[in-house]
């Protein structure tokens, strides 16, 4: 068995919504390396969703003298986080990653932080290994995990000015 390394804790926030541009320069980082035979990225976006409301919740989180309609769409997502606490648990997440794919040869986290309007990527997670099996898995088990575990809250703005704040499923 191999000397396993801590790692650092990593600022996985990004003020904004991530570029595409990052996402292209960071696999081109990676295009040289002889070790790795596969990438998995998962994006995340905001999406325009509808919003139907339960009559009776049709005023709530409006402002007084502000009625709420019944139906109305996502215009954008504004992220706050606990950041230390994220972070610390974003390392352990880390930790527990490379234990479980050994052969993974890195990993990627960013998450935005602030305003990302509808259609703008708010949410990334690249891995790389010698396989796709190993890559693939990794992505996935550590995006279930970031969105169950990392204090991170996304408060939904409305067409009609006013917010929801959103539930992970």
């Amino acid at each position: 068995m191999s000397e396993h390394k801590p790692h650092r804790i990593k600022d996985i926030f990004v003020d904004g919504p991530i570029d595409p541009a990052f996402i292209a320069t960071s696999i081109a980082k990676h295009a040289t390396r002889t070790d790795i035979g596969a990438h998995e990225i998962f994006l995340g976006q905001v999406r325009a969703d509808a919003v139907e409301r339960a009559n009776g919740e049709a005023n709530a989180g409006a402002t007084p003298g502000q009625a709420r309609s019944d139906n109305a769409q996502v215009t954008a997502i504004e992220y706050t986080a606990y950041r230390d606490m994220a972070l610390e648990r974003m390392t352990a997440i880390r930790e527990e990653a490379f234990t479980k794919w050994p052969s993974m040869t890195c990993l990627h986290v960013h998450h935005s932080l602030g305003t990302i309007k509808a259609g703008e990527l708010c949410f990334m997670v690249f891995a790389s290994a010698p396989h796709r099996v190993a890559a693939r898995e990794a992505v996935a088990w550590v995006v279930d995990r970031i969105k169950a575990e990392l204090p991170i809250f996304g408060r939904e703005v409305l067409s009609d000015s006013t917010h929801l704040w959103k539930t992970n499923s």
